[in-house]
């Protein structure tokens, strides 16, 4: 006894030490936390079924509500890789576009809430008709080797665009049509500044024909 008293100075002294200890780590717990809940999620998936007839369909899974930007289709052929944006319904054939009932791919998603993009073959005939004026050639379409889907929103208070990507390779299906392969479970999310930085860029300079 007569030790923790010549000691108790010293002694609450650790004391605060070890509680200062404990509540910097609660809180570092707490801010990964936080920032895990408020990075964006955007997820790409197909519906109905796996041919090119399957809808595009994007979900916006963050805690805020996007605003989809652009949405853009990557073609992977044996002519090289071919980015073309696809935001626009510009001579596409399509009755309903969104629930908005507008002729466009932009626009806000609320957090939850999914978007039908249209058919993954309108989305093709799209690309392939701004490129070479290919639209609905079933050998230019049987020759593709993957499609990629990128969306660039614009999240909350964040000064860059934030953007992910899922890609589909395309392969013969049991009857012998077309169909989508997806490489991953689950879209990629671009969220380093870096590659967050070279979309901007991308924006401002207008996508590339021809990588």
């Amino acid at each position: 006894m007569s030790w923790l008293i010549e000691h108790r100075q010293l002694i609450t002294l650790l004391v605060n030490v070890g509680m200062l200890v404990v509540w910097i780590t609660y809180l570092q717990v707490f801010l990964a936390g936080f920032r895990r809940q408020r990075k964006p999620t955007i997820l790409i998936n197909v519906g109905q079924n796996r041919g090119l007839d399957a809808h595009c369909l994007v979900t916006n899974m963050s805690a805020e509500p996007i605003y989809i930007h652009a949405l853009v289709a990557i073609l992977e052929g044996p002519g090289g890789v071919v980015t073309c944006p696809v935001t626009e319904l510009d001579g596409e054939d399509w009755s309903g576009p969104s629930d908005l009932r507008l002729w466009t791919r932009q626009g806000p998603l609320a957090s939850a809430q999914i978007r039908d993009m249209g058919t993954m073959k309108a989305i093709i005939d799209h690309a392939r008709k701004t490129i070479s004026n290919e639209e609905g050639d079933p050998q230019a379409i049987a020759e593709l080797r993957t499609l990629e889907i990128q969306v660039i929103a614009v999240y909350g208070s964040e000064d860059l665009p934030v953007a992910a990507r899922r890609r589909f390779d395309l392969v013969r299906g049991d009857d012998g049509e077309p169909a989508l392969r997806p490489q991953t479970y689950a879209a990629r999310q671009i969220r380093s500044r870096r590659e967050r930085r070279q979309i901007a860029r991308t924006l401002a300079d207008g996508p590339p024909r021809l990588m």
